[in-house]
C-alpha cells in the first residue's frame, strides 16, 4: 500500500511540474481545469432537445453522473478524508485557487466518467467517446494544476463505471420513471 501511495505522489509530482513553465500554457491549463466541464450541461441540453429517445438517454446519463458524484463520491469522502495536494505537500505549483476540502475521490472524474460509460452502455458511442475525452482532459489538467492526485482520478473513474453499470442495469425500470417526467415537460413546452 505504501508503494502505491509513493507511486501516486511521484506521478502527481511529474505532472504538476509541467505547470509554471509557460504563462500561456498555464492559462490554457486553467481554462481546461476550470471551465471545460461547462460543455457537459450544454451537451445534455442539446441531447434533451434532440429526440424522444435522446431525452431518456440524457436523463439516464445525468442520473448516473449525479449518483457517482453526489452519492458514491460524497459517501466515500465522508468516511475517508484525503487532503488536496496543495494542502498536504509543500512544493506544489498551484495554478488555481481551490478550497482545501477533500481530494479523494474526484467529483469531476466520477461525474464525467459516469456520463461517458452510460452513453457507451446505452449505444451512444460517439457521444461517449467525446465525453470520455473531456473526462480525461479535465482530469489530467486537474492533476497538473495541483488539485488532485492520480489516485483521486482513478477512484472517480471506478465510481463512474459502477454508477453507469447500475443505471444500465436499471435501464427499463428507469424508462417507466422518466417517460411521465418527459411527458410533463412536453406539456410545459420544455421538451
Amino acid at each position: 500500500m505504501r508503494n502505491l501511495a509513493l507511486l501516486d505522489h511521484q506521478i502527481f509530482n511529474y505532472f504538476n511540474h509541467l505547470a509554471g513553465q509557460n504563462h500561456f500554457l498555464d492559462k490554457i491549463l486553467l481554462i481546461l481545469a476550470l471551465y471545460l466541464i461547462y460543455l457537459v450541461p450544454l451537451i445534455l441540453i442539446i441531447l434533451w432537445f434532440w429526440s424522444g429517445e435522446a431525452k431518456k438517454i440524457a436523463l439516464k446519463a445525468t442520473a448516473a453522473g449525479l449518483l457517482a458524484w453526489l452519492g458514491f463520491s460524497n459517501l466515500i469522502g465522508s468516511f475517508y478524508y484525503r487532503a488536496r495536494p496543495f494542502v498536504s505537500q509543500t512544493e506544489i505549483k498551484e495554478l488555481l485557487f481551490h478550497r482545501p476540502d477533500r481530494s479523494f475521490p474526484s467529483d469531476h472524474a466520477a461525474f464525467l466518467f459516469a456520463l461517458a460509460f452510460t452513453f457507451w452502455f446505452l449505444k451512444y458511442r460517439k457521444l461517449s467517446i467525446l465525453i470520455f475525452f473531456l473526462a480525461v482532459l479535465i482530469s489530467v489538467t486537474r492533476i497538473i494544476v495541483g488539485v488532485h492526485y492520480p489516485a483521486d482520478i482513478v477512484a472517480g473513474f471506478l465510481l463512474g463505471l459502477v454508477s453507469a453499470v447500475l443505471i444500465w442495469f436499471l435501464d427499463k425500470p428507469l424508462d417507466k420513471i422518466f417517460e411521465p417526467l418527459i411527458s410533463f415537460f412536453k406539456k410545459l413546452r420544455l421538451a
